[in-house]
């Protein structure tokens, strides 16, 4: 008797699309009232060879301006890229979700 074909594995799909654009992760290693201070640690991180950023958010003490490192796509790289920003700046850092 003749074996049926295999049935064609179709990859697992999320159950939903991941937008590229809203997910993510990067390691935040400051949040400062001093945007002069925040830039310098930005440019320290870039000189560094990372791909450090500002942001500027409004708290209840009033604007701070974020230094961030990333992104990453998943968790895993972005603990990867925690660790790098320690060993390569010496600075600490904690992951958040991007954006």
């Amino acid at each position: 008797a003749a074996t049926p074909p295999a049935p064609k594995l179709e990859p697992a799909k999320p159950a939903k699309p991941a937008d590229t654009g809203k997910t993510g992760f990067v390691v935040q290693v400051g949040a400062f009232a001093d945007a002069a201070a925040a830039t310098a640690l930005r440019d320290k991180l870039r000189a560094a060879g990372m791909n450090a950023f500002t942001d500027t958010v409004n708290t209840d003490g009033g604007k701070r301006t974020r230094v961030r490192v990333g992104p990453a796509m998943n968790r895993t790289e972005a603990d990867a890229l925690k660790a790098q920003v320690k060993a390569k700046a010496g600075v600490d850092g904690f992951v958040r979700p991007h954006p």
